[in-house]
């Protein structure tokens, strides 16, 4: 799923999105187009940095935020699928990426925490990209990952944020308050 600012794609497992716009008739208040797109010529594989066209579209995104919210030290699947696909937009449009690693837990309770940097590091430059920012917000336990993104949205002033509908599946991420609340679009990479 990509959530805009003024609209929704939602992709499901027949490839079909559904681009949800407001419409500037000023009658209806939304107006629905049905767009085919082949998902399947978009290689996020590590070492490929292949979009395809519908991609395209995504030229003007020049910093892009790539949150982890997973424990495993070795990063799961969804997490790998993101990291593949950010840098692939990184290199191919020339844009900066800052790795956001959330974790209710403080550094020093977390004793894979250095194995988790390395397999990040590992992950973005077998995808072409070894020029990243690593932001860390450990330990804040009250505070929802999605309140910690939407903050460093705002902060950071992104482009983009791209993650794996994994982190929503896991209940790490709630997908209605980064549609509401995060000030620039969302890709939400299906598993």
């Amino acid at each position: 799923m990509l959530v805009l600012r003024k609209g929704i794609v939602v992709v499901d497992a027949m490839a079909l999105a559904a681009v949800v716009m407001e419409a500037s008739d000023g009658g209806s208040k939304y107006a629905l187009l049905k767009v085919t797109v082949d998902f399947r010529s978009v290689k996020s594989q590590p070492g490929e940095a292949e979009l395809s066209p519908a991609a395209d579209a995504f030229t003007q995104f020049k910093h892009l935020l790539l949150p982890v919210t997973d424990g495993n030290p070795y990063l799961s699947e969804g997490t790998k699928q993101a990291m593949a696909t950010s840098a692939a937009f990184a290199k191919k449009y020339e844009a900066d990426i800052t790795v956001l690693v959330i974790d209710e837990k403080e550094k020093e309770s977390l004793p894979e925490h250095d194995t988790q940097l390395a397999s990040i590091r590992w992950h973005l430059s077998e995808g072409g990209y070894q020029d990243f920012k690593v932001l860390e917000r450990l330990g804040e336990g009250g505070k929802k990952p999605t309140a910690i993104i939407g903050e460093v949205a705002d902060d950071m002033n992104l482009d983009l944020v791209v993650m794996s509908m994994e982190a929503i599946h896991s209940k790490h991420v709630d997908a209605n308050l980064l549609a509401e609340f995060i000030p620039c679009p969302v890709l939400l990479l299906p598993l």
